[in-house]
């Protein structure tokens, strides 16, 4: 009995000795075979083992690591680093993802992430620590060329902002120095037109009055140009007073009534009597200009109609100009106050222009404190432009 029981005993016995050999041979094969660097070390920083990957990556043979310090196969720049990790490994039992370049036996360095944990004996002592090394040499490469895409693009940002400002400046400069002959030769062309000089035939008066009015286009033009600039510069400077937003509309209509009865254009003018706001008056004058002017484009010859309106709502003088013209689209109706945008590229209107019309306006408005912006039932169903500005305090 006591004999069975001994050979029972000792089957056991194996079959746990078994066992704990098959979960040593499995522990181990993961342990060599990770993709992680792997090490194990003891109280004082002493390498007792490591795996195939660690060893392979450093140059060495297991022989020659095993038995080493930790230290002997860090990068200087990382010594401090190990340092710190080590001691606070000792206190809290554990150091997660620190930075630390390692040494190879050639010389070159590689960074990696370092993690440990405890390793106890079977009383629970503490004898040691596991710990994984992940290489980041790609991840470290990776964020080398981003830093110097980086760099690059800062430098082309500077490039740009140089490049920009020499527009800037070359624009105004040459907007400025086309301007300045404009003037006088639309004062001489008046001059002739007066016939101060002597009488001028029929053939004579419309070439001139060509050249005026080419002229007053191009100078338009140019200070449209102008102005633009300004308004992206926030370089665009205000004179404001009091003034009534009825008389500046009416000095624009009285100034525009030729070339709209030229083109036999009914317009109708309903405006409140006294709507005093704070604004630069020539500056509002050019904006009211511009519109009517921009309706008197797009309204059929002989059969188009205008109409103004304004007057004060709650704390604002409100403003709209409508016509019965070739309207605006419903996806193009958010881009007419756009730089350079036009309605229809492919018209030939009689006053020019580059899309910057409305631009400016939009420009000049919101510099009053302001809002401007466009309604339409459609191609074909008119347009009208709304203007709200502050009302000046009584």
């Amino acid at each position: 009995m006591m004999h069975e029981f001994k050979v029972e005993s000792t089957k056991q016995l194996q079959n746990e000795v078994h066992k704990m050999k098959e979960l040593e041979q499995k522990y181990h094969n993961l342990y060599d075979g990770s993709p992680i660097l792997f090490r194990t070390i003891n109280l004082r920083g002493i390498i007792i083992d490591c795996n195939t990957l660690y060893a392979n990556s450093l140059g060495y043979s297991k022989t020659e690591i095993i038995g080493k310090s930790i230290f002997d196969h860090v990068a200087k720049q990382s010594r401090d680093a190990l340092k710190k990790s080590f001691q606070q490994w000792k206190k809290t039992g554990t150091v997660k993802n620190m930075e630390i370049w390692l040494q190879r036996k050639n010389s070159t360095t590689f960074p990696t992430l370092l993690s440990a944990t405890n390793l106890s004996d079977i009383r629970g002592n503490l004898i040691g620590s596991n710990t994984a090394l992940r290489d980041i040499t790609e991840i470290h490469e990776a964020r080398k060329k981003l830093k110097a895409h980086e760099i690059q693009m800062k430098k082309q940002l500077i490039q740009l902002k140089q490049l920009h400002a020499l527009k800037d400046d070359f624009l105004t400069m040459i907007t400025h120095e086309l301007k300045t002959p404009l003037v006088p030769i639309i004062s001489y062309v008046d001059i002739i037109l007066s016939e101060t000089f002597g009488k001028l035939n029929g053939d004579q008066k419309k070439r001139l009055e060509i050249i005026r009015t080419s002229t007053r286009s191009l100078l338009k033009l140019i200070s449209d140009i102008l102005d633009t600039q300004k308004i992206e510069l926030g370089q665009l400077i205000l004179n404001k007073n009091v003034h009534n937003l009825n008389k500046i509309i009416r000095d624009v209509v009285d100034k525009i009534k030729p070339d709209v009865d030229r083109k036999n254009i009914e317009m109708t003018i309903d405006l409140e009597n006294k709507v005093m706001v704070l604004c630069d008056d020539s500056r509002m004058e050019q904006v009211m200009s511009n519109l009517v002017l921009n309706s008197l484009d797009f309204c059929p010859t002989q059969n188009g109609k205008i109409s103004l309106k304004l007057d004060s709502e709650n704390n604002d003088a409100h403003v709209i100009v409508k016509d019965n013209g070739i309207g605006i689209t419903k996806e193009n109706i958010d881009k007419i106050f756009v730089k350079f945008y036009q309605v229809d590229a492919s018209m030939t209107r009689e006053h020019g222009g580059t899309g910057m019309g409305l631009a400016v306006c939009k420009g000049i408005v919101e510099g009053h404190g302001g809002k401007i912006w466009a309604e339409s039932k459609g191609r074909g169903k008119g347009a009208e432009i709304h203007i709200l500005l502050p009302l000046a305090h009584k």
